[in-house]
C-alpha cells in the first residue's frame, strides 16, 4: 500500500500544481502579434519603445501610417505584460500595450492617436494613456 501512495501522491501534487495557481486554472500559452500604427495628426513621426520584464524591443520611429509589429507567446501564469513609451513633438506618453488581464486578442492591432491608443483602429476600443 505504501508503494501505491508513493506513486499516487506525487502525481496528485503535479496535477494540482499544473492546474491551479491561487485557485485559478493556468492558461495555455498562446501566440500573440502586436501591431502599432502611427495615426497622429499633422504628419508627425512617432517614436515607440516597447519592453517586457524579459525583452527590450528597442526604439522604432514610425512615420504617419507606418507600423511596428512584434510577436511573443504568453505565460501560462497569465502574467504577460508589454509596455511601450510613445514620443512625438514635445509629448511623451506610455501604455501597457499588452496585458493578459485585459487583452484576449491573438492579433492586437493598435492605432496611436493623440488622445490614446485604440485597439482595432480609431473606431475600435480606445484607452487613455497610463498615468505618469
Amino acid at each position: 500500500m505504501s508503494s501505491l501512495r508513493n506513486v499516487v501522491m506525487p502525481l496528485l501534487v503535479i496535477l494540482f500544481i499544473t492546474t491551479s495557481v491561487d485557485g485559478a486554472l493556468l492558461d495555455a500559452p498562446k501566440d500573440v502579434v502586436v501591431r502599432i500604427t502611427n495615426a497622429l495628426q499633422n504628419n508627425v513621426n512617432l517614436t515607440v519603445h516597447c519592453k517586457s520584464g524579459d525583452d527590450d524591443l528597442g526604439m522604432q520611429t514610425l512615420r504617419i501610417n507606418e507600423n511596428f509589429e512584434f510577436n511573443f507567446q504568453t505565460s501560462i501564469f497569465g502574467t504577460t505584460l508589454f509596455f511601450c513609451g510613445f514620443k512625438w513633438s514635445n509629448e511623451f506618453r506610455w501604455f501597457d500595450i499588452f496585458t493578459d488581464k485585459r487583452d484576449d486578442c491573438s492579433s492586437c492591432y493598435w492605432t496611436i492617436i493623440e488622445l490614446g491608443p485604440c485597439l482595432y483602429g480609431i473606431d475600435g476600443l480606445c484607452y487613455q494613456w497610463n498615468k505618469h
